[in-house]
């Protein structure tokens, strides 16, 4: 019996320390497969936001989006800071991915006849992280300076969403909306605890300090939002019966816009670590959230271009298309503020950023013309050379440096 617990200690060891997280290593294949299981949730809701484009879908999508990323970010964030390599880990893995699973099934109408679905699968969630969280205080005593107060967050927020059900509609989501302001401004208030407690300062740089692995992270939930893009361009070439030249260009010219933001994200902010100083750490973790949120629209615009092809794009089409787009390319701008760089490289970048930020200006001014499928996606495709240019010249600056 003695050398069964043992044993079964050595497989279910405790949350693993903050302070003790190895700085360089490789993405597991359990993290690559808690990603993937976002596919699915963030496919619903890009397909739910293209089949309601307007003020009201975007405003749907918005709030979904970002419930959906905070899950995301806070399961990706445990286990970077308190995984093990586990049974446990994997148990509560699993666990956070069957509850993920839950909300995919109710996501596409999570604002109307689906919303108790969402709701207790999210509650779910949010209770498994609570849990996990509350027990990396139990033990590491340090840090349960910064464990205690958001846990107990978690564990209120979570009675809110549960809450939330035996409530009407449009009660149930003011309650919701409530509960995600607490959360998104959580990681502030753990920051300010800081400036009073020495204890908690010294946890907040551990936890603050980027690591490599968490880059990589972002930058596979990245890919998999991308996915989004050419799910849309797939998904309205299907649309039609017959597939054309037209048909093929308008494709080809969709897949385009998907490499052309690939292409400035991965080599601008990839493989970057966050400055290290908690005000840019989080800006670095926030500005995510709306890169993801525009690409994934990107998709969903996508979707409804290919549709369109040949004809004059809807006004709420082309504006989605184009906003999104300039959303994304405003936020990856924002983002080369935030990130280490040698003097050669942020200047390099300085000035891309610049480059980014004028072509999404351009890109948006799209929105007040007219134009047929294809002439809008040649001159998108072409806005997009130059930011291209402005992270292929970093990029190289890199290799040039490794060499």
């Amino acid at each position: 019996m003695g050398i069964f617990i043992r044993r079964f200690r050595d497989y279910w060891q405790p949350p693993g320390k903050a302070s003790e997280r190895i700085e360089h290593r490789q993405v597991t294949f359990l993290e690559l497969f808690y990603d993937l299981v976002y596919v699915v949730i963030i496919a619903e809701l890009s397909h739910a936001l293209s089949a309601h484009i307007g003020w009201k879908g975007l405003g749907n999508y918005a709030f979904l989006f970002v419930i959906v990323w905070w899950a995301w970010f806070n399961g990706t964030s445990y286990h970077d800071l308190h995984g093990n390599n586990d049974v446990r880990t994997r148990v509560f893995t699993f666990l956070q991915m069957l509850s993920v699973v839950a909300m995919a099934i109710f996501a596409h109408d999570a604002l109307g006849e689906s919303s108790v679905g969402f709701a207790w699968s999210y509650a779910a969630f949010q209770l498994i992280l609570t849990y996990l969280w509350w027990r990396t205080g139990v033990y590491d005593a340090n840090h349960r300076v910064l464990s205690n107060p958001y846990s107990a967050s978690f564990l209120f927020t979570t009675l809110l969403f549960a809450g939330s059900t035996f409530v009407a509609i449009p009660w149930r989501f003011y309650l919701w909306a409530l509960a995600l302001l607490i959360s998104l401004l959580l990681p502030l208030y753990t920051f300010s605890l800081g400036k009073r407690n020495p204890a908690a300062q010294a946890e907040i740089e551990i936890v603050t300090a980027g690591s490599p692995s968490l880059v990589e992270r972002f930058g596979l939930f990245n890919i998999i939002v991308l996915g989004e893009v050419v799910v849309g361009v797939v998904s309205g070439v299907s649309e039609h019966h017959h597939f054309t030249w037209l048909i093929g260009v308008t494709a080809a010219l969709g897949t385009l816009v998907a490499i052309a933001l690939w292409w400035v994200y991965f080599d601008a902010i990839s493989h970057r670590l966050p400055l290290p100083n908690p005000l840019m750490v989080s800006a670095w973790f926030y500005l995510h959230l709306p890169l993801t949120m525009g690409i994934a629209a990107v998709g969903a615009a996508v979707l409804k271009v290919v549709e369109h092809t040949g004809e004059h794009q809807p006004p709420e089409v082309r504006w989605l298309l184009v906003g999104a787009i300039a959303v994304s390319l405003v936020n990856i701008a924002l983002l080369t503020r935030t990130i280490q760089l040698d003097p050669i490289q942020r200047q390099t970048l300085r000035v891309g950023g610049w480059v980014m930020l004028i072509s999404a200006g351009f890109i948006a001014l799209l929105g007040f013309f007219n134009l047929k499928t294809i002439p809008l996606l040649v001159i998108l495709v072409l806005l997009m050379l130059t930011p291209i240019l402005a992270a292929l010249r970093a990029w190289l600056g890199v290799l040039d440096q490794e060499a």
